[in-house]
């Protein structure tokens, strides 16, 4: 039997939950050749919200091309030019086009170098030794306009890479184009909020930021219990609820923590089946806490424990007797770094933890 909760790829179909709004909304913008900058903690469902929103831009606009790059994997600035315009002539090719550029590869045995021209079906992937120069960076930055102009299309690119010597060039090359929209985003919160909302970066005000909040709970509540029940396996309402609460409706470690308590339920999720379930959770993701604390200070550490036990007020007394917070500078300093790696964040004037499962494991272990 398939699981009917998924985590650890992209959500699709019927594990696509909700985010109607955010659909909307996101389509509206990139139609209208308005950029965006899609901004969330980690694994809260970008990724999935674009793609499930591009697949249907695409099916209502035919002449939409959206090409995806995965700027996470990039090792390097060449390799990053490389990807980009190997991705770009993919998405734009049809079909018949990759068919010449594979045939070229297999009879010479020779991959070239970029050449810009009007016949698109000399475009061609790259060999991985090609290092480009500064006007090859800026030809590259400039194909996706130069093949939608070729081709009578509209194209979307996807996602960001993390290279702040390119973004002068980027901006430069991106800003020109009518014909291409980029709808950007990462998992580093605060340096996607510097990039954009920083005056003195190049891309500021390039485009439209959207903050993406967490799926409802009045929306999971009935995905978990109707992916039960359609499984042959029943879960309570209460227990449901029970599931939002603890990883407080975290798209990620929500479908996860159902994955663990449906495939320990033969008949009705009860209280040892959670609890069994609850300590996969932990368990499965405790190697990336551990390493996530053990590159942090120990006056980083006793922050946490702080914020962990509740305390509001860390400069007082007696927080500083019963923990090793350092002086004044440190503690404003540790803050900074705390919220900079999206260990912590500010709500309404209290410290947080913005990760759920990681305040969970962080409880246990502190």
């Amino acid at each position: 039997m398939n699981a009917p909760f998924q985590y650890g790829t992209l959500a699709t179909k019927d594990n696509f939950v909700d985010r109607v709004e955010d659909r909307a909304q996101l389509k509206s913008f990139l139609s209208s050749h308005i950029n965006v900058m899609l901004i969330s903690p980690r694994r809260w469902g970008k990724s999935s919200l674009v793609k499930v929103a591009m697949e249907e831009l695409q099916n209502e606009a035919k002449d939409v091309c959206v090409c995806f790059i995965d700027a996470f994997s990039i090792g390097s600035e060449a390799e990053f030019y490389r990807t980009f315009a190997s991705q770009v002539i993919a998405c734009a090719s049809t079909k018949l086009e990759r068919r010449i550029q594979d045939a070229k590869r297999f009879l010479t045995g020779v991959v070239p170098q970029l050449v810009i021209k009007d016949d698109v079906t000399n475009f061609m992937a790259f060999d991985v030794k090609f290092v480009p120069q500064e006007q090859d960076k800026m030809d590259i930055l400039r194909l996706p306009e130069t093949l939608a102009v070729a081709k009578n299309i509209r194209m979307i690119l996807a996602n960001l890479p993390d290279y702040k010597n390119m973004e002068g060039k980027m901006r430069s090359a991106w800003q020109q184009q009518e014909h291409v929209t980029y709808c950007l985003y990462g998992s580093k919160r605060h340096m996607m909020m510097d990039i954009f909302n920083n005056a003195n970066s190049p891309f500021y005000r390039f485009g439209q930021m959207l903050f993406l909040d967490k799926i409802a709970k009045s929306e999971w509540m009935p995905f978990i219990r109707e992916s039960f029940e359609k499984s042959g396996k029943h879960i309570s309402e209460a227990f449901a609820s029970q599931v939002c609460d603890t990883v407080e409706c975290h798209s990620w470690y929500l479908q996860q923590l159902c994955y663990f308590i449906w495939n320990a339920t033969t008949g009705e999720v009860d209280e040892q089946i959670f609890q069994y379930g609850l300590r996969q959770l932990i368990n499965t993701n405790s190697p990336m806490f551990l390493s996530d604390t053990e590159s942090l200070a120990p006056s980083q550490i006793e922050m946490l424990r702080a914020i962990k036990d509740g305390v509001r007020q860390l400069s007082s007394i007696e927080t500083k007797r019963n923990y090793a917070l350092g002086n004044p500078n440190t503690i404003s300093k540790n803050k900074k770094v705390l919220k900079d790696k999206d260990i912590i964040e500010e709500r309404k004037g209290e410290l947080i933890f913005v990760d759920p499962v990681y305040r969970l494991w962080f409880s246990q272990e502190y």
